[in-house]
C-alpha cells in the first residue's frame, strides 16, 4: 500500500530540450513543502444544445504536470556547485564560473534556457515529465534556514508502476540558519540595515505548449520584485521616505556565510523600494519595503546569485 511519506522528487539536466532523461537515485531533490502535480489541464463542457437539460461531459485541453517544492539554500557539498544547479540553470538563470566563485545571473534575451527531466515518485507510480522549466523565488527569515522555491512545469506523460528505491541525499549539505553569527551582511546602497526577513520572486508563469505547433515550457517575462522587513534606521543615517518618494534605486547585498566555500550571496545593482507599512519588531519600530530589481543597460544583470 502506498503511503504518503513516499512522495519524493527527482530531477536532471536534459542534453537535448525536451528529450527525457533517464534519472537515477543519485538525481533525488532533497525537498519540503512538496505538491506533485501529476496532472493539470483547462476543462470545458461540451455545452451542444440537445433539447435536454443534464450535465455534459468535459473536452480536456492544456494537458501537463509538474511539481511545486522548497529546496533549501545551501552552498555546494564539495566545490561552490550546489547540487539544485540545474534547478536555478532551468529557472532561466545562466551559471557561470568567476574564479571558482559559481555566480548565477539571468540568460540575455534569446538564450534558449535548458530543460530537465522531472520524475515524480508517490509509492503508487512513477510518472516522468520531460521539457521542465520554472519559476523561482526566494525567502530568508531571521532564525531559518533560508530555502527557494521552485515551480516547475513540463509535458504530461503516462505513469508506470513504482518501483522502491533507496536515494542518497550525502551532496545535499543543510544550509546555514540567518543569525548574527552567519550573517557577513545586508545593506542597501552600502548602508547597514538590520533585516529580519528578505524575499523575492522572478515573477515569472511556466505555460506547457503555448503554440499549437510548437512544443515546450515558456516562462514568460521576467519581473524580480520582492520585499524586505528592517529596524527602522535614524533620518541622518538614511532617509527611507525621501528615497521611496524620489523613486531612488540602490544596490542591495545580502550574504550568509563568513567561511570560505561555505558563503552565499544575492546582490542587486538598483532595487528601487516602496512603502509597505511600519511593523513592529519585538518592540522595535520596524518598517516593510516593497522591493523592484531593475537591470542596468546591459539587460541581464538585475540579479546575482553568488557561490563562494
Amino acid at each position: 500500500m502506498a503511503r504518503y511519506a513516499q512522495r519524493l522528487i527527482r530531477e536532471k539536466l536534459e542534453t537535448v530540450a525536451g528529450t527525457p532523461e533517464a534519472t537515477t537515485p543519485t538525481d533525488a531533490i532533497l525537498a519540503r513543502n512538496v505538491t506533485l502535480r501529476n496532472l493539470e489541464a483547462e476543462y470545458q463542457q461540451q455545452d451542444f444544445a440537445r433539447g435536454t437539460e443534464g450535465a455534459q461531459g468535459e473536452d480536456v485541453y492544456s494537458v501537463h504536470a509538474g511539481a511545486e517544492y522548497d529546496v533549501e539554500a545551501a552552498f555546494g557539498a564539495s566545490s561552490t556547485v550546489p547540487a539544485y544547479a540545474h534547478l536555478l540553470q532551468s529557472s532561466g538563470m545562466a551559471m557561470a564560473d568567476d574564479d571558482g566563485d559559481t555566480v548565477f545571473t539571468p540568460y540575455a534575451e534569446g538564450v534558449d534556457i535548458p530543460t530537465c527531466t522531472l520524475q515524480l515518485r508517490n509509492g503508487a507510480l512513477m510518472q516522468n515529465v520531460a521539457g521542465v522549466r520554472g519559476s523561482f523565488s526566494f525567502t530568508a527569515e531571521t532564525g531559518r534556514k533560508p530555502f527557494f522555491r521552485f515551480n516547475r512545469r513540463g509535458r504530461y506523460t503516462a505513469p508506470v508502476a513504482f518501483v522502491a528505491a533507496a536515494h542518497p541525499f550525502a551532496d545535499w549539505p543543510r544550509a546555514l540558519t540567518c543569525t548574527p553569527e552567519n550573517m557577513f551582511a545586508f545593506t542597501l546602497g552600502g548602508q547597514h540595515l538590520c533585516v529580519s526577513s528578505f524575499s523575492f520572486s522572478d515573477g515569472r508563469q511556466p505555460q506547457v505548449d503555448a503554440y499549437m505547433n510548437c512544443e515546450g515550457t515558456t516562462l514568460g517575462p521576467r519581473r524580480i520584485t520582492g520585499a524586505m522587513t528592517v529596524k527602522w534606521p535614524a533620518l541622518a543615517t538614511k532617509d527611507l521616505l525621501a528615497q521611496i518618494k524620489d523613486g531612488v534605486t540602490e544596490p542591495l547585498v545580502w550574504t550568509l556565510g563568513k567561511v570560505a566555500g561555505q558563503t552565499i550571496q544575492i546582490s542587486a545593482p538598483r532595487v528601487q523600494i516602496k512603502y509597505a507599512g511600519e511593523q513592529d519588531i519585538n518592540g522595535d519600530l520596524g518598517v516593510t519595503l516593497d522591493l523592484v530589481f531593475q537591470p542596468t543597460g546591459a539587460g541581464n544583470d538585475d540579479l546575482e546569485i553568488r557561490f563562494s
